[in-house]
């Protein structure tokens, strides 16, 4: 269960790092600042290394509840492989969350942080994303959102923030409540040039 502690009422705006960043939240709804901090950190050190950024996110459902974070952890290994290989891409960048609801069951939201220099569109990763989810999972599914991908320029606060509201979702604490024995999220190990002196 997230502790009270970690939950703040959504706002229109999220400050971090004297950044107002748009957050997809509106009336009573909350979020979770910690996943907010995560994706901003990992957005943030993204563009610090790439000039260029392709933000993807896909849904994804499997069809076994208790299998925990096992096929999430299996993609993203399997496919960071295939994109060092495919687009000789390293410092690769995800977030994801597992939720778990009436509706949709035990579902996960991810998202991917590539160099947009070496990735210029969605969809061929995204169909070696489906391709590998239905070995792994036994025929899961794999949901694409609209606007499911943007490319982020360095220095164009705009398409950086539109990517984030549109990632903000993931940090809403709806249907995280009810999961048990495991991590809710996961995140990348990105590091801004803040951190590199660390």
């Amino acid at each position: 269960m997230v502790s009270n502690s970690y939950i703040a009422k959504r706002r229109e705006y999220y400050e971090w790092c004297g950044q107002k960043l748009p957050v997809n939240a509106d009336g009573d709804y909350r979020c979770i600042p910690m996943l907010l901090d995560k994706l901003a950190e990992q957005m943030t050190a993204a563009i610090e290394l790439h000039s260029k950024v392709l933000f993807v996110r896909v849904d994804l459902t499997s069809i076994n509840p208790d299998s925990g974070n096992e096929p999430m952890e299996c993609l993203l290994r399997w496919l960071k492989q295939w994109l060092r290989r495919y687009y000789k891409m390293q410092n690769i960048g995800h977030f994801w969350v597992i939720e778990q609801s009436r509706k949709k069951g035990t579902h996960w939201h991810l998202i991917l942080l590539l160099d947009g220099n070496r990735a210029q569109n969605s969809g061929l990763v995204i169909d070696r994303i489906k391709y590998r989810w239905e070995v792994l999972t036994d025929s899961g599914l794999v949901s694409i959102p609209k606007n499911c991908f943007y490319q982020i320029r360095r220095g164009d606060d705009e398409a950086f923030a539109e990517a984030f509201y549109r990632g903000s979702y993931l940090a809403k604490e709806r249907s995280k409540q009810s999961i048990k024995n495991g991590c809710t999220y996961g995140a990348s190990k990105l590091k801004t040039r803040a951190h590199l002196n660390d």
